[in-house]
C-alpha cells in the first residue's frame, strides 16, 4: 500500500508542475512576449546601392529576436520619405526623387515596430538617370577619395500608382480610378513605375467587355515630379455588366505584370 501512496504522491506533483507550467505560459501569453536577452537584430539588405534618379528598388530586412517581424521604412530620417529624398512604402519598396539631392547619399532605416530602439541602416546614393561613370565622395578613414563608379541602367519595377481619365489635354487621377457608363467611352490615364513603351494594357472581366486600344509612343510621358505616365482609349460595350474592373498593365519582355484593383467601374447607361 505504501508503494501505491508513492506513485499516487508522484502522479500529483507531477500534475502541479504540469499545471505550474501551463500557468506559467498562460501569464506570459496575456502579459505579451518579451524580447530575448540577446534583444532585438535587425539587418537590411543591401546596404549600398546605388539608384538613379526616378528609378526603384526593394529592399528587404530580416529580424530575429522577436515574433513581431514587422518595421517601420524610413528615408532620410522622415518615415515613408518625401519628394526631396524619395519615398519608402511599408513593404521597403523604395522610389528616388526626381532629381539628385544635396548630398546624394540617402540613409534607408528600418525600425523594429515592437521595439523603437532596434533599427538597421543602408545608405543608397542617388545617381542621374544614365549608363556610364558617375563622380562620388567616399570617405576612406579621414581620406575622402573621388571614384567612377558604373552605374548600370535600372528596369523599374513595374507598379500602377494612380489612375484616372483624359479630357482633352488634361489628365487627373483618382483615388478610386475611374468610372465610364456602358456605352461609353474614355481616355484612361495611369502613373507608375515602369509604364513605358511597349507595355501593354487591358481591362478585367469578359474581353468583349471592354475594348482597349493600345497607347501609342506619344501618349507615354511622365508627371511633373518625373514619374512615368501613360495614356489609352477604352470603349465599353453598351451590354457589359454594371460593377468594378481590375485596370492592368503587362511586360511581355519581363513578364511583370501591375493591377489597379477595382481601378474602373462600369455603370448603367440610366445612370
Amino acid at each position: 500500500m505504501r508503494e501505491v501512496r508513492r506513485m499516487n504522491c508522484g502522479s500529483r506533483v507531477a500534475r502541479l508542475a504540469l499545471a505550474f507550467s501551463l500557468g506559467v505560459s498562460l501569464v506570459a501569453a496575456s502579459c505579451g512576449w518579451r524580447p530575448s536577452s540577446k534583444g532585438i537584430v535587425l539587418s537590411v539588405t543591401p546596404l549600398t546601392a546605388y539608384v538613379p534618379v526616378s528609378s526603384s528598388l526593394q529592399f528587404g530586412v530580416s529580424v530575429v529576436g522577436t515574433p513581431n517581424s514587422l518595421v517601420v521604412w524610413s528615408a532620410g530620417g522622415i518615415v515613408g520619405g518625401s519628394s526631396t529624398v524619395g519615398f519608402i512604402s511599408s513593404t521597403g519598396f523604395y522610389r528616388a526623387p526626381a532629381s539628385v539631392p544635396s548630398p546624394s547619399q540617402v540613409t534607408i532605416t528600418a525600425t523594429s515596430q515592437y521595439d523603437a530602439v532596434s533599427s538597421s541602416s543602408a545608405t543608397v546614393t542617388i545617381v542621374n538617370q544614365s549608363s556610364g561613370a558617375h563622380t562620388v565622395q567616399v570617405a576612406s578613414g579621414q581620406t575622402i577619395t573621388n571614384v567612377n563608379v558604373q552605374v548600370a541602367q535600372l528596369t523599374p519595377t513595374l507598379s500602377i500608382y494612380a489612375a484616372g481619365t483624359c479630357s482633352g489635354s488634361s489628365c487627373t487621377t483618382a483615388a478610386t480610378g475611374a468610372q465610364v457608363a456602358q456605352g461609353g467611352s474614355a481616355t484612361i490615364f495611369l502613373v507608375g513605375n515602369g509604364i513605358i513603351s511597349g507595355t501593354v494594357y487591358s481591362i478585367s472581366g469578359k474581353p468583349t467587355d471592354v475594348t482597349v486600344t493600345q497607347p501609342a509612343g506619344s501618349q507615354f510621358g511622365q508627371i511633373s515630379n518625373g514619374t512615368p505616365s501613360v495614356s489609352f482609349d477604352i470603349a465599353v460595350s453598351a451590354t457589359a455588366a454594371p460593377g468594378l474592373r481590375n485596370i492592368m498593365v503587362s511586360n511581355p519582355t519581363t513578364g511583370e505584370l501591375s493591377v489597379f484593383v477595382g481601378g474602373l467601374l462600369i455603370v448603367s447607361s440610366g445612370q
